[in-house]
């Protein structure tokens, strides 16, 4: 071997160790948790109408919340993330579920269906989420969550607009840690549910 190949040899397994290290590193960051929402919402007291059925269509959100991380919102406005934490889907996703399961719950529908179902519906359902994200008004305290959706109602047959509305609602964490942060994720999406199949009962 020569001198130079001699030289080049140290060199080569202090970069193959390097890059080892790098792989060992990585490895210890902590996996992503993912988190599931499980909302109480009340039955809405308006029974089913005749054949009358809804489809929820494919939610729509506002930039930057089209993704699956749970979001929060800083003091000066900055959308961001929670580190390593996790909806089980992306937020149109996660919102659409959360709908079907409350509509299909309310008893005001005799059949409900999602987006990708096939079969016709006389009502659509479309929703449009504006916020869903937990706001930090100081740094370090617990925050606040907010979610704003726009709802249309409309019906099928003719695309007539039965009802537009807009739903906020808000929960307050007990403290700034995920589980009490999901909690409060849980509390404001359950009434902004409940919200919004109330008022989509009432359009029929």
């Amino acid at each position: 071997m020569t001198r130079s190949a001699w030289l080049a040899a140290p060199a080569f397994c202090g970069l193959a160790l390097l890059s080892g290290c790098g792989s060992l590193l990585g490895s210890r960051e902590s996996a992503p948790v993912t988190y599931v929402l499980r909302p109480s919402v009340a039955a809405v007291a308006v029974p089913a109408t005749g054949t009358k059925s809804l489809q929820v269509q494919r939610v729509v959100v506002a930039p930057g919340y089209a993704r699956d991380e749970i979001l929060r919102t800083e003091p000066d406005r900055r959308l961001g993330q929670y580190a390593s934490s996790r909806w089980p889907d992306a937020l149109p996703a996660v919102v659409e579920r959360l709908a079907v399961d409350a509509a299909r719950g309310s008893g005001a529908w005799s059949v409900v269906h999602d987006a990708t179902a096939p079969l016709p519906a006389t009502e659509l359902l479309r929703l449009t989420v504006r916020r869903f994200d937990a706001e930090y008004t100081v740094e370090g305290r617990a925050p606040t969550v907010r979610v704003v959706i726009d709802a249309t109602v409309s019906r099928r047959s003719d695309r007539a607009l039965l009802s537009a509305f807009t739903v906020e609602t808000s929960a307050q964490a007990a403290d700034d840690r995920m589980s009490a942060i999901v909690a409060a994720f849980d509390e404001a999406a359950g009434v902004a549910m409940e919200r919004i199949t109330r008022q989509a009962a009432a359009a029929q």
